[in-house]
């Protein structure tokens, strides 16, 4: 009896282990994203450049009518320690370059908000440690921007095809 209960338990936590890492792996895996890893001194080059014009952006949106917006990050585990880079299409510029976090605040170009708020964004998660750069694009706009309003980003476990645009997407945008 105490045997078969002892087999039940190993069971029973084989699957809950095995259910853990499927979902882990299917729904919070960053497989939608490329991956590039990068020579020390490139690296460096490249994270200079962009911190410039993106403390340029900042520097403008100061001296324009700009919005505090949220966005929200689901189904992601990026490595520890990361920074993140959001670039929007519509403004071809960074809107936000720092320490990823699950929600984040920051100003924006009320330019943003016009056209119905409809952007691309290009999403990097930076493992500075291993300088390996995640990154997420795709050519389906959305509706991103709406003043007073949360922006939340559902990355997909794989990138999938788009019936509406004939392309892959590796995220779904909503508001609330």
């Amino acid at each position: 009896m105490k045997r078969d209960s002892l087999k039940y338990t190993m069971v029973t936590l084989v699957s809950l282990l095995i259910l853990i890492f499927t979902y882990l792996y299917m729904v919070k895996s960053m497989n939608a994203f490329n991956s590039q890893k990068f020579s020390q001194a490139d690296f460096i080059h490249i994270q200079e450049d962009l911190t410039n014009q993106y403390i340029l952006y900042k520097e403008s949106v100061k001296k324009k009518p700009s919005t505090q917006t949220t966005i929200k990050f689901h189904n992601i585990i990026p490595p520890s320690a990361s920074n993140i880079e959001i670039y929007s299409h519509k403004i071809s510029n960074y809107l936000y370059v720092g320490p990823y976090e699950s929600t984040l605040s920051f100003p924006i170009d009320d330019i943003l908000f016009e056209d119905n708020g409809i952007d691309s964004l290009v999403i990097s998660i930076v493992d500075e440690e291993d300088r390996i750069s995640h990154t997420i694009e795709q050519e389906k706009t959305s509706e991103f921007w709406r003043k007073g309003r949360t922006t939340h980003l559902w990355f997909l476990p794989f990138r999938t095809y788009d019936e509406e645009t004939g392309t892959s997407i590796g995220y779904t945008v909503s508001l609330s």
